[in-house]
């Protein structure tokens, strides 16, 4: 058995909402320095396990390589880059289907069978 419920909401009050300019920048900073504390593990990890051609083939998929590699960047130089890229907000969509594309061949690589198929 079932019984309709309904419910509404009335706004009585009609006072005007004020914004604290300098309370939203201070959540900005603090969004900021998220990204900041995200950034460091991911630039010892690149610097750590990646070389420079794991690197650019990473910015390849990104489509950044190409500037890196006319001015001959250094192995800092492309992990800034790429970090800056990844934490970057408006590139979430691609850096996480960047990273899941990477889970997956190295799923495929490590398995007994499918190595066989992979040309990475």
């Amino acid at each position: 058995m079932a019984d309709n419920i309904g419910f509404s909401i009335i706004d009585d009050d009609n006072t005007e909402t004020n914004f604290d300019i300098n309370e939203l920048m201070k959540e900005f900073a603090v969004e900021d320095q998220c990204n900041d504390d995200l950034a460091l593990p991911q630039i010892i990890n690149y610097s750590l396990n990646f070389t420079v051609k794991e690197l650019l083939l990473i910015c390849d998929y990104y489509g950044i390589s190409k500037e890196l590699k006319a001015n001959k960047c250094k192995k800092e130089m492309i992990i800034n880059v790429l970090v800056d890229f990844e934490t970057n907000p408006l590139y979430s969509d691609i850096v996480f289907k960047r990273q899941n594309m990477w889970f997956y061949m190295n799923e495929l690589k490590n398995d007994r069978f499918m190595k066989k198929y992979i040309l990475w």
